[in-house]
């Protein structure tokens, strides 16, 4: 079995050969049958289209010989002067039963008799009023299709018109099965929207959409293929036209065809068998002469296969017969020779080059002067990601990616020769590092071309730190600075004109005061927590309490700030809140940080909601904002230390921990925070604790 599956694989010489031909034997054989198969499949077609388009014409020829037939009858049955005498006396009855007996001897299917004025006068009962003067020729009339012929009765002695009279026949199963009869084809009534009104092979109702209605002669490129249960027709379609010349109805003529589909089934059938039959005795024989001709070259291959995997040494064997394989066979001798002596020294090389890489933590690349990887050590596929495999050959550009920030290219940005340079870049998995990168250039052994080493080494935490530093003192020295300058302004106010204040402006000067010292407290608070959660020093004060006095507290601390802004506080809540185990005092620092966070991201003006509810075994506590909103991006790291949010009319200042601390203390108490979008705009920040609820005695 793999004998056989390794003879068929199609990167051998002897498939390729083999297939080849099998492809010129099946080409030969069909270059016979296929011209044949599709001229006399093409003439049988041509034939029955033709058949459909005399159809066509003999359908018109009857349709317009009915409608003669009918202009005759109804010129005869107005000249008649029973009908005139009739007519002028007004005896309906009489009328009636004329019009009855002269309908039934002529054969038509209507025949009505209107006044001057287009009322009916007598005739068929199905009627209730005369079709209009203008409808004539083939005319959709109640809903049916039909052939309308109308005449004006003109009296013989006055020569004044006594009325019109409307004969017509209905173009349904009667007419149809006349006109099948005549041309050899089924035939359908359709309406220019695809229903059928009538068929004498099809059901009515809708069709697809006529896809060609033009005038004779019918081809297939204006007819269609129509199959209805196991039957198939060439159908083709003829507008009827009424005596304005305007389109009210289709003639959809349909020849059966299922001999010539059969028949082209059967001769497709034959030249498939006789094909397949030649191109297998074919094969057989290709199998056989590629085989014996294969030979050599398969104790070649066998030879090469073992050199391929680890058997440098294999013996090559010597052919002497064709000339070609023994010319094949010494050159494999000479390479096989070569290839041991390239390896022996490549060896020697590779063990000095991998004892130097190996000793070094940086990582160390090189690349020749098109910007291609010659060299890529381990350290830097531990910094980057790339493995040796993965970077030779690979531009240098592409393995070291700028930051999106930086428009440039790596080479482009690279330091002068020996200088050193930090450089912000991509790993493969697409993070962000910072690399203290230099270069030189060297000629490696037995090269003349000048190539560049470049030696580097992730310094990203290093920059984090530095950066964080330099953020942290930027920010924490204009926290304390705001609120210290607003309480020594308002101080020197109070001491330097005191005895000209009244007691409202002094209070006036001191809710400034109030609202400083405030974030003062809510900062050094957020700081305190803080360091005390990177030591290892957080802990709660449990004792059972109820959720009011946490938020109530909170409310009253932040309440200067939500008056300063003019923003009202409502609270919603569900009633009969259990107790719960806890820390009021943490409690009340997370209401404090998520009210003052909601009064600082919302519009001066615009209310805070906070909502309490019971949800099963968990107290849920949200404070709703009419901020601009959380992008989603942003939430993932909207509770990490010094992430600082920005307002959408202006910048709010902080030092980004008190989320942080808001997070930490809740999930102390085994909950869980998060933010939503809320319905009207704003989002709402929430948290969810579990109850615990107090002992009954």
């Amino acid at each position: 079995m793999n004998n056989m599956k390794a003879f068929l694989s199609l990167h051998r010489f002897s498939v390729r050969l083999l297939l080849g031909f099998m492809v010129l034997i099946g080409l030969t054989t069909l270059s016979a049958g296929v011209p044949a198969y599709w001229l006399t499949r093409n003439q049988l077609e041509r034939q029955a289209w033709s058949q459909v388009a005399s159809a066509q014409v003999a359908t018109q020829s009857l349709l317009t010989a009915e409608q003669e037939r009918l202009n005759n009858h109804l010129v005869l049955f107005s000249e008649r002067p029973t009908l005139q005498q009739l007519t002028r006396s007004q005896a309906t009855n009489e009328l009636q039963l004329y019009l009855q007996d002269f309908q039934n001897q002529s054969g038509l299917d209507i025949l009505l008799l209107c006044t001057v004025d287009g009322a009916l006068l007598a005739g068929d009962s199905d009627f209730s009023s005369c079709p209009p003067a203008e409808n004539q020729g083939v005319e959709l009339l109640d809903g049916r299709p039909a052939i309308l012929v109308q005449q004006v009765v003109v009296d013989q002695q006055s020569e004044r018109p006594l009325g019109t009279a409307v004969a017509g026949i209905w173009l349904e199963s009667q007419v149809l099965q006349y006109l099948s009869a005549a041309t050899g084809t089924r035939q359908s009534i359709v309406q220019p929207d695809g229903r059928r009104l009538s068929s004498n092979f099809a059901t009515t109702g809708t069709m697809a959409p006529v896809t060609a209605v033009s005038t004779l002669p019918t081809t297939e490129e204006n007819g269609q293929t129509l199959t209805l249960r196991q039957d198939v027709f060439y159908t083709a379609y003829m507008p009827l036209t009424n005596s304005a010349g305007q389109t009210t109805l289709i003639s959809e003529v349909a020849l059966q065809v299922n001999d010539l589909v059969a028949t082209g089934q059967q001769a497709f059938t034959i030249m498939a068998i006789s094909t397949l039959t030649v191109a297998f005795l074919g094969s057989l024989l290709s199998i056989w002469f590629v085989r014996q001709v294969n030979a050599p070259l398969q104790k070649l291959t066998a030879t090469a296969e073992k050199i391929s995997q680890g058997d440098l040494v294999a013996a090559i064997p010597l052919v002497s017969s064709p000339v070609e394989i023994r010319t094949l066979a010494a050159a494999l001798h000479r390479s096989q020779a070569s290839m041991l002596r390239a390896l022996e020294e490549k060896s020697e090389v590779g063990d000095r080059l991998n004892a130097l890489v190996q000793s070094l933590v940086e990582g160390v690349a090189t690349y020749d002067a098109t910007g291609k990887i010659t060299f890529w050590s381990e350290g830097a596929h531990t910094i980057l990601g790339w493995s040796p495999t993965e970077a030779e050959g690979r531009h240098v550009n592409e393995l070291f990616p700028l930051s999106e920030e930086n428009q440039k290219e790596f080479l482009n940005d690279l330091p002068p020769s020996s200088q050193k340079k930090q450089i912000e870049v991509l790993t493969k998995g697409g993070q962000n590092v910072v690399l203290a990168l230099t270069d030189s250039q060297l000629i490696p052994p037995g090269s003349d071309t000048v190539q560049v080493a470049l030696v580097f080494r992730d310094v990203t935490e290093e920059v984090a730190v530095r950066r964080l530093r330099s953020y942290f003192l930027a920010n924490i020295s204009h926290e304390f600075r705001t609120p210290l300058s607003t309480l020594i302004a308002s101080l020197e106010i109070l001491l330097n004109e005191q005895e000209s204040f009244t007691l409202t402006e002094v209070r006036q000067l001191l809710r400034p005061t109030h609202l400083s010292l405030l974030n003062l407290q809510t900062l050094i608070d957020n700081l305190l927590e803080s360091s005390s959660i990177e030591a290892g020093q957080f802990t709660l004060r449990w004792r059972t309490f109820h959720i009011h006095e946490a938020i109530e507290n909170g409310i009253n601390i932040a309440q200067p700030l939500l008056d300063r802004r003019n923003q009202a506080l409502s609270l919603a809540e569900s009633p009969q809140l259990p107790e719960i185990e806890g820390d009021p005092a943490r409690l009340t620092q997370v209401m404090v940080n998520l009210i003052i966070n909601a009064s600082k991201y919302s519009p001066i003006g615009q209310p805070i909601e906070l909502q309490l509810a019971q949800r099963g075994d968990t107290l849920f506590v949200g404070v709703g904002d009419r901020g601009p909103g959380i992008p989603p991006t942003e939430r993932g790291n909207l509770f990490r230390s010094f992430v600082r949010l920005a307002s959408g009319d202006q910048e709010q200042y902080g030092i980004g921990l008190g989320l942080y601390v808001v997070k930490t203390i809740v999930e102390a108490h085994g909950g869980q925070v998060g933010v939503s979008d809320r319905p009207r705009g704003g989002s709402q920040f929430w948290f969810e604790i579990p109850l615990r609820q107090k002992d009954e005695a």
